[in-house]
């Protein structure tokens, strides 16, 4: 649902001001969050009602990215970019690893519903904060036309970046099967060879430590081919995949992990910074909501597919088949000369 949302997002956050769009996601997300945990209080919470509190939380966080994106040029200077969008995923992935625990021991202390609420109070939170953001009126850009209108010249910013349009289509293409063998089999192969649960946890948290550290380089690197930069530091994920399809030792899966987190880190916030600096700002938010959706739109497809291929050509060829994507969508994303060309002194912010 969100990824169809997210399109919508991308044309109202080119409109208005990215923080308002922002305030009024966090207060959909906010009084869903605020809604469920009254019914779990209350016990009369119903599989019906939560799916449809679920679609609107999905309403509020389709709007996230594109106006997320759009907002940090807004708000910091040029020479800053690097570091805003390093502190923002740093902070990101720091409540990423601290937040699951922090749940749990709320529950575990109260209930589920107090989580639930404590939880909506955030969002409120968040709300607040963002609504005291001063950005400058816009200028330049083209007039606004309609809905459909301003999605067609977005697509056709999208496309008109060959690096863009075609490193999406492969990291979509990667994703769909990458998180599909991770997410799914990933607990299989722990609960096969590693002893379960407990195991795999600590393999994700291993991820969420190397993201951390991953955003704390990220302040520092500076690459002067910042998106070729950008596409290999994803490249450790490829370790995550070959590991599992190994079934090697569980300290080897979590070094991975480390090294994965740590990578998606800096791809991100290189990506970005790139991003920001190469599409102009009147565009980004429905630029982006193209990059969103391109890389992100199938990975449920991945995920339900993954179980029956396992089961049906066996749980280690699935993973090796997996990482021989992975690998083929990475090494051409590499080899295309757009991506290899872009250098840092070429990066000049448009409008």
């Amino acid at each position: 649902f969100q990824s169809v949302v997210v399109i919508g997002g991308g044309v109202l956050s080119d409109r208005l001001p990215r923080n308002l769009v922002l305030v009024g996601a966090s207060l959909v997300q906010g009084c869903a969050q605020a809604i469920i945990a009254t019914l779990v209080l209350t016990g009369t919470a119903e599989v019906w009602s939560l799916i449809a509190l679920s679609v609107f939380y999905g309403l509020g966080g389709g709007l996230v990215i594109p106006a997320e994106v759009g907002l940090v040029p807004q708000t910091v200077s040029p020479p800053r970019l690097q570091d805003a969008n390093a502190l923002q995923g740093l902070s990101r992935n720091m409540v990423g690893t601290l937040g699951p625990a922090l749940g749990g021991g709320l529950t575990a202390a109260g209930s589920a519903g107090t989580a639930l609420a404590l939880d909506s109070v955030s969002f409120f939170a968040a709300a607040l904060l963002l609504s005291r953001i001063r950005i400058a009126p816009r200028e330049g850009g083209p007039e606004r036309a309609g809905f459909f209108h301003e999605l067609r010249d977005g697509w056709r910013e999208f496309t008109r970046h060959t690096w863009l349009w075609s490193s999406v289509l492969l990291f979509g293409v990667s994703n769909l099967v990458f998180v599909g063998c991770w997410v799914v089999l990933g607990p299989l192969v722990a609960k096969q060879e590693y002893g379960g649960a407990g195991v795999w946890g600590i393999v994700l948290a291993c991820g969420g430590v190397g993201a951390i550290a991953g955003g704390v380089v990220a302040l520092r690197y500076r690459p002067r081919r910042p998106l070729l930069a950008s596409v290999l530091a994803a490249y450790p994920l490829l370790l995550e995949l070959l590991a599992l399809a190994l079934f090697a030792p569980v300290w080897v899966v979590a070094g991975a992990a480390i090294l994965t987190g740590g990578g998606i880190a800096l791809h991100l916030a290189l990506w970005f910074t790139v991003f920001q600096r190469e599409v102009p700002e009147h565009a980004q938010s429905r630029v982006s909501s193209y990059d969103a959706l391109g890389s992100f739109v199938l990975i449920p497809l991945g995920m339900a597919i993954v179980g029956p291929v396992a089961a049906g050509i066996g749980l280690q060829e699935t993973l090796w088949a997996g990482f021989i994507v992975s690998l083929a969508c990475q090494l051409a994303i590499v080899a295309l000369p757009s991506v290899r060309a872009l250098r840092t002194e070429s990066l000049v912010p448009r409008t």
